[in-house]
C-alpha cells in the first residue's frame, strides 16, 4: 500500500530525493511554484498530513509563470523514481492545480513566494506560496460544491485576518462573476464570521 507524504519532514524528504534524482539524471535546473496542503505544511501554517505536492507552475526567468501541460522528461522520470524509492503514490507530485493560472494568480504572488524558496540540490528549486496567497486560494477552493469541506476546514484552522480576506476578495472580485457566485461567496464569509466582507461581496 502506498503511503501519504505526511508532515513537513516527510514532504521535505520527498523533495530532497526528487532533487537527488534530478541531479543523477544531469537535469537542467527546474524551478517550481508549489501551493496546497504541502506548502501549508512546509510553512508550518497547518500540520495535517497530505497525499501530494501541488505544483502550480514552472518558474522562468524574471518570475514568469508557465502552465504545466506536462512535466519535462527528466522531472517526470525523477518523480517516478522518487515514488519507487520512498514508496509513494505515482501521483505524489502533480500539476492538477496548474489550471489556476487560467484565472490568474494574485498580484505579487511570485515575489512573496520568493521568501519561501528552498533549494534541493543543484537541479531543483521550490518556492512555496506565501500565507497571504494560501488564504486567497483556500477561499476560492471553498467555493467548490463537491470538495469544499476540506478546504473550508483548512481555512477555519488558518484563522485568516481581515487584511488577508481583503486580499483574497481583491483577487476574486476582479473576475467577471455571476450573482450566484457572489451569493455563495457571501454565504461562506458569513459562516466564517466575516459579515463586513460578506456585505462587500453583495454590494
Amino acid at each position: 500500500m502506498k503511503k501519504d507524504l505526511g508532515n513537513k519532514t516527510e514532504i521535505d524528504r520527498a523533495l530532497t530525493e526528487l532533487g537527488r534524482q534530478l541531479a543523477r539524471l544531469d537535469s537542467s535546473e527546474v524551478r517550481i511554484l508549489c501551493g496546497g496542503a504541502s506548502a501549508l505544511c512546509m510553512l508550518e501554517i497547518l500540520s495535517r498530513s497530505t497525499m501530494d505536492v501541488d505544483a502550480l507552475a514552472i518558474l522562468g526567468k524574471g518570475g514568469a509563470l508557465t502552465k504545466i501541460r506536462r512535466f519535462p522528461k527528466e522531472l517526470q522520470t525523477a518523480i517516478q523514481r522518487t515514488a519507487t524509492t520512498l514508496g509513494l503514490d505515482d501521483n505524489w507530485f502533480n500539476a492538477s492545480a496548474t489550471e489556476l493560472l487560467r484565472l490568474g494568480l494574485p498580484k505579487g504572488v511570485v515575489s512573496r513566494s520568493a521568501r519561501h524558496r528552498k533549494q534541493y540540490g543543484p537541479c531543483l528549486t521550490v518556492q512555496f506560496l506565501d500565507r497571504l496567497d494560501q488564504v486567497a486560494l483556500k477561499l476560492f477552493a471553498s467555493m467548490d460544491p463537491v470538495k469544499f469541506r476540506r478546504h473550508l476546514e483548512d481555512l477555519v484552522s488558518m484563522k485568516p485576518k481581515a487584511k488577508e480576506i481583503d486580499h483574497a476578495l481583491d483577487w476574486m472580485l476582479g473576475w467577471k462573476t455571476s450573482p450566484a457566485f457572489r451569493k455563495r461567496l457571501a454565504y461562506i464569509l458569513t459562516g466564517l464570521d466575516l459579515p463586513r466582507h460578506a456585505k462587500k461581496v453583495l454590494e
